[in-house]
């Protein structure tokens, strides 16, 4: 299992989308810095950070989210603890 954390905005660069091309059955995703701008924000990978959420395995960093004003449509909104216990959890981690 790899923990998959993508930190830029999917609305100036591919990471996201390159991130879910990759991203394997028991992956997880975790989104911080500009990337949570994706749980609101309307985007052409909406369906697929849908199923992640679905699946239980979206993240959301919640003060990465409150330094933008921002609520989060899909996730699980995490703190700094449970990032730390994902990373244990996960095997590996790729960052995007």
């Amino acid at each position: 299992m790899i923990l998959h954390t993508v930190n830029s905005s999917p609305l100036s660069t591919f990471s996201l989308h390159d991130c879910l091309k990759q991203i394997a059955d028991n992956d997880i995703l975790l989104l911080i810095s500009d990337a949570v701008i994706a749980t609101s924000a309307t985007i052409e990978q909406k369906a697929t950070l849908l199923k992640l959420h679905e699946s239980k395995r979206l993240f959301v960093l919640q003060d990465d989210l409150e330094a933008r004003g921002l609520v989060a449509n899909v996730g699980q909104i995490i703190d700094y603890p449970a990032f730390v216990d994902l990373t244990i959890q996960c095997k590996s981690q790729l960052a995007w």
